[in-house]
């Protein structure tokens, strides 16, 4: 389950209600259309969505409108193929996020199987709309199309269930990066957020570095321990991606990214894809929703207990619970205030967005979902950037990036240890 299942959506409070098509209170009008025209020719690719737990879990479909609706967990939608075209998104990769519960209880490989299936079936039945990516070449064709490349990613390395041939099988059904763990700690390689048994990579975690590395398969370390970052750093032979991390600077989390290991990005050749959750984008946020949970820990689990049977019950409960104690939210231009840091320390070539739509209980200040991701084009316009920067951040590092993989893939050696067969654990 995602951090924060039960946190309090205060979106419709919290946000400006406008779309990318109505120009923000305040904003500079030349500016304005300067970051509009740039949004609507731009190669858009968005490295982290999870909308597919809902198109599975709860039968959603992106021709629906989403706005002002939540999804059976209680957190609102962020995409739509309205959205996604107001914002010019080309690219989105649909996270297959598969929940540490599967890990152990078992069928993780079945779970990610089910929502691979249903980002198939979505582009079956929205052809006009949507058409299933595994390039950098088919991105580019969907622009060209006016249609939405849909990419998959695996979150959760522990969906390969200790297997390499469930990687590559994976693979052939179209998967093009895998997080290497979520927040728990696999059989092969540490988590941000778990025990650290391994001190970052095994043995066996080697081994899927370099088989993903044959395949063409990103490498995506969200969610992974600094000790495996630098193990994947020093391993791989292909540029790595972060497909939804912020920088450490403005938010002390393990999911965040510190200033020593984006140097190590930056001569990897890799892309860091900044993402939008208000927690991993400012301190003052964390620090205030960690208290609140604390503070409020009795009254959450009454909630929970009275409404334990009754779920739509529970999330307004909720709800109301934490509009009566609200928190600071930061606004979206603490976005590009990350953006603004990883360039300073590692460069304009290493970063992306990754924006985390539909797997984050709030968006900061101004945003509601994919329509508003030109605010970002904005504020970098209105604090200097080129647009031949911008142009790299909204999707161009990133196409390097892909189109650098694909290229170690047909050039890395095939000799792979344990190939054919499982490789046996520790």
């Amino acid at each position: 389950m995602k951090k924060l299942l039960f946190a309090l959506i205060l979106t419709s409070l919290l946000s400006i209600q406008y779309f990318a098509q109505t120009m923000p209170q305040g904003a500079d009008p030349a500016i304005w259309k300067k970051a509009m025209a740039l949004q609507k020719k731009a190669l858009i690719v968005d490295g982290h969505n999870d909308i597919t737990t809902p198109m599975y879990d709860d039968g959603f479909d992106l021709a629906s409108d989403s706005r002002g609706k939540y999804h059976s967990e209680g957190t609102p939608f962020h995409t739509d193929f309205t959205r996604l075209k107001a914002g010019n998104i080309t690219g989105v990769f649909f996270s297959i996020y598969v929940d540490r519960l599967f890990a152990e209880k078992g069928g993780a490989a079945v779970r990610a199987m089910d929502l691979i299936d249903s980002v198939y079936r979505e582009a079956e039945k929205n052809p006009n709309n949507m058409m299933m990516a595994t390039s950098a070449a088919d991105i580019r064709k969907a622009q060209a199309q006016g249609k939405v490349a849909a990419l998959m990613g695996i979150e959760g390395g522990h969906a390969i269930e200790d297997s390499l041939f469930a990687l590559r099988i994976f693979y052939r059904l179209g998967v093009r990066y895998m997080t290497l763990t979520h927040n728990n700690t696999n059989h092969w390689a540490d988590a941000c957020c778990d025990e650290k048994p391994y001190g970052g990579l095994n043995d066996f975690g080697l081994e899927v570095i370099r088989e993903m590395n044959r395949l063409g398969m990103l490498i995506d370390i969200s969610h992974v321990s600094d000790d495996t970052m630098r193990d994947v750093f020093e391993n791989s032979k292909a540029p790595v991606i972060y497909s939804h991390s912020s920088s450490r600077k403005f938010s002390d989390h393990p999911r965040n990214v510190p200033d020593d290991i984006l140097k190590m990005l930056a001569k990897n050749g890799g892309v860091i894809m900044v993402n939008f959750y208000p927690g991993f984008l400012d301190q003052r946020n964390l620090d205030e929703d960690n208290a609140r949970e604390k503070t409020f820990a009795k009254e959450i689990a009454e909630i929970n207990e009275k409404y334990k049977d009754d779920r739509p019950g529970q999330q307004q409960a909720m709800r109301d619970l934490y509009a009566a104690h609200p928190i600071y939210y930061p606004p979206y231009t603490r976005i590009v205030d990350h953006i603004d840091h990883i360039r300073d320390v590692a460069g304009i070539d290493v970063i992306g967005i990754g924006s985390d739509y539909d797997g984050v209980p709030s968006l900061p200040v101004g945003m509601n979902g994919a329509e508003d991701h030109v605010l970002i084009t904005y504020e970098m316009f209105r604090r200097g950037y080129s647009e031949q920067d911008i142009l790299k951040i909204l999707g161009g590092n990133f196409m390097r990036v892909f189109e650098k993989v694909e290229k170690v893939a047909n050039t890395v050696s095939r000799k792979i240890s344990g190939e054919g067969s499982q490789v046996k654990l520790n």
